[in-house]
């Protein structure tokens, strides 16, 4: 049943900017330096896995507590909901695929394995793109009338769950990167207030010097 009163559903919007970005930059990254050190291949196969599987973990956590509720809901609206929620599918495979060259490239670092890592990332990309647009434009407006804030806000935080204690600063100096002012207020808001008074020295400074080292080689 669909609600006249919309719930806030603006950070699935934000964080969809993360995952926009990261894949590409990964595959320039890897471009870059065609043999690199071991160090740096350690680094960035890190980070490139992290990455992945943040996705992953994104699309199960959308797979467990939206998509089932949105079709329970709005039976109406089932061909369409079925139809960007089968996409994940076909994301995973390319996922898989990635997943697959970069072990690869991190266990024989080479000119040729490291273009097929370029490669795979590329085409993840390619395949991911339209599928942020489908649900950005469909399923999350047709969710901010069907769901509660609660069972929405549960779907990011059971993706959030899986993100290691030691990268939780780096990754929402990630996601904060590239908003305004605005958007940054509203993420923080999730934050513990210590932290919010901290965020230079808990977030900011090793997201700074995460990205440096991402950005211009260990």
């Amino acid at each position: 049943m669909l609600r006249s009163d919309s719930i806030d559903v603006r950070d699935m919007a934000i964080v969809h900017r993360t995952f926009r970005s990261a894949y590409a930059e990964s595959a320039q990254l890897v471009r870059a330096l065609p043999t690199p050190s071991q160090d740096r291949v350690t680094f960035l196969a890190d980070h490139i896995d992290f990455a992945l599987e943040m996705l992953h973990h994104h699309h199960a956590s959308e797979d467990l507590l939206l998509y089932p509720l949105l079709l329970d809901r709005v039976p109406t609206q089932a061909a369409m909901t079925e139809g960007v929620s089968h996409e994940h599918e076909v994301v995973q495979t390319v996922l898989d695929s990635a997943v697959a060259s970069c072990a690869s490239w991190r266990q024989h670092a080479t000119v040729e394995t490291g273009e097929a890592l370029a490669t795979s990332l590329d085409h993840l990309n390619e395949v991911l793109q339209p599928h942020l647009d489908d649900e950005e434009q469909q399923v999350v407006p047709l969710a901010a009338v069907t769901l509660t804030q609660e069972e929405w806000d549960a779907v990011g935080e059971h993706s959030s769950a899986h993100i290691p204690r030691a990268k939780r600063a780096v990754t929402f100096g990630m996601i904060l990167e590239p908003l305004d002012e605005d958007d940054r207020n509203f993420m923080k808001r999730s934050l513990p207030a210590a932290v919010r008074l901290l965020y230079p020295l808990m977030i900011q400074r090793p997201w700074t010097k995460y990205a440096s080292t991402l950005r211009t080689g260990t």
